[in-house]
């Protein structure tokens, strides 16, 4: 792993998780259940929550971490940090998409089918989030594991 950059994965990844957050304002607006559209209940709407929050996290985590390579300086585990939550915080983004999309959530008939299995992908190259937590650990510890 050259420095532990943040990477266009990243931004792929970020993309793929407002993508489904996207699409699951859409659906939850148009989609009834119940005599009213499924975006009035609470489930629902802590879902879209959940999911923007974790966005956002991931987002900034990012940044961050590119300010500060930007600015010439490196900080690796800002960087694994970032890689290691965007990571994770997509697939979260992506599994709870499904879930607001019910039984369609899994048809390949809607797109947040194909971003689950696509984020989910994301989580082995690039360094796995298993080894930027490594690295995390090790600056932390000062102690390597491996």
């Amino acid at each position: 792993m050259t420095g532990c950059a943040p990477t266009t994965v990243q931004a792929e990844k970020s993309g793929m998780a407002r993508a489904s957050l996207d699409a699951s304002i859409d659906y939850a607006r148009q989609r009834v259940s119940f005599g009213k559209p499924i975006a009035g209940h609470q489930l629902v709407q802590q879902l879209i929550a959940e999911m923007a929050i974790e966005l956002e996290a991931a987002r900034l985590m990012v940044f961050r971490a590119l300010s500060i390579l930007g600015s010439g300086s490196r900080s690796n585990i800002k960087a694994a940090m970032a890689k290691a939550f965007a990571t994770e915080a997509a697939v979260r983004i992506s599994s709870k998409a499904i879930q607001v999309h019910g039984a369609f959530g899994i048809s390949r008939g809607f797109p947040v089918e194909r971003h689950f299995r696509s984020t989910r992908m994301l989580t082995i190259p690039d360094g796995t989030t298993q080894i930027n937590n490594l690295i995390i650990g090790r600056i932390l510890l000062g102690t390597s594991a491996f």
